[in-house]
């Protein structure tokens, strides 16, 4: 983990759910995003969020804004010691 302004200034909606290898793992990863949905204004390891098993394994994020839009992304982990950079939402609110 490494801590980043760019995130740490940074409030996402709210996080629906969380998909690891098909598994619903939403709640696991909760903590992670933060009370703030901004990942605790940290870069998190693959390995950090999915754990040591994670290497060559699909995940799905899932989001609703305030404004009730939905925002999502994906990917796949090929190096579980790599950082996960997930992509802000846009429009974005700022604390």
């Amino acid at each position: 983990m490494i801590r980043s302004d760019y995130y740490l200034n940074y409030k996402g909606p709210n996080l629906v759910k969380v998909l690891f290898d098909n598994n619903d793992i939403t709640e696991n990863v909760r903590p992670f995003y933060g009370e703030n949905n901004n990942w605790c204004g940290n870069l998190w390891t693959y390995k950090e969020i999915f754990g040591h098993e994670s290497k060559n394994k699909h995940f799905r994020f899932e989001f609703k804004s305030d404004d009730g839009r939905d925002h999502w992304f994906h990917g796949f982990v090929h190096d579980i010691n790599q950082f996960m950079n997930p992509p802000l939402a846009v429009p974005f609110n700022t604390i």
